[in-house]
């Protein structure tokens, strides 16, 4: 265990051995292991635009194993993946890779201004497969966002308890929010101000930026 890593771990005194545990897990893996940064691999394109879209320029990208083959050859952190996904390889690369179970997920087949993702795999579902964390989008600026803010709270209310870290994608999107406005940076921070309001350990904007959470306190990864 580094001092960075520690450090990194003390600012998170509000949770349980498992969630610090879980957290030094995805840290202490990888060629990044033990500097405090992390490149966690986010495969949910199959689900969000379809396979063909996603997997056709290059086609091993059909093979579910292929990611989690990608990810621990590129000594990344960790894989984050919807629930299929996850299920197709993580008997066969158990222990290899620490994995972030995608726990809600939002297909194209609709044109919406205000996207929805509906949640399609539960905390159970994580423990089961040995996961380190479960991950949930949110979209702040979209007219369904109240909605999201509770789901979120309460699934991560049920992650901490059961040990597990919590990832967000923290997307400023809607009908409230401009083009420029998903990307301008005084947005993006609020957003990931909101995901950390809401009990996020770690969390993407749009501005493809992984953040550590301590209060006010955030990362760059």
């Amino acid at each position: 265990m580094t001092e960075r890593v520690r450090e990194i771990l003390s600012w998170y005194r509000s949770d349980n051995p498992g969630v610090l545990t879980n957290l030094a897990r995805l840290m202490n893996h990888g060629r990044l292991a033990g500097t405090g940064r992390m490149v966690i691999l986010p495969v949910d394109q199959g689900w969000e635009h379809g396979p063909v879209r996603s997997f056709g320029p290059n086609a091993d990208g059909f093979d579910p194993h292929y990611h989690f083959k990608l990810g621990i050859e590129a000594g990344l952190n960790g894989y984050a993946a919807p629930l299929g996904f996850l299920e197709a390889g993580a008997a066969d690369f158990a222990g290899e890779i620490p994995l972030i179970l995608k726990a809600n997920n939002h297909d194209s087949l609709a044109d919406e201004k205000d996207s929805w993702q509906a949640v399609t795999a539960s905390v159970k579902d994580a423990i089961r497969l040995g996961c380190v964390g479960v991950g949930m989008t949110i979209y702040p600026g979209s007219a369904l966002r109240k909605q999201m803010y509770e789901e979120l709270r309460a699934y991560a209310c049920e992650a901490k308890a059961n040990g597990l870290a919590v990832v967000v994608w923290s997307y400023p999107r809607g009908s409230s929010i401009s083009k420029d406005g998903e990307t301008a940076i005084d947005v993006c921070g609020y957003a990931a101000q909101i995901a950390a309001q809401l009990g996020a350990h770690i969390i993407k904007g749009e501005t493809a930026h992984f953040a550590y959470r301590a209060g006010c306190r955030q990362e760059n990864l």
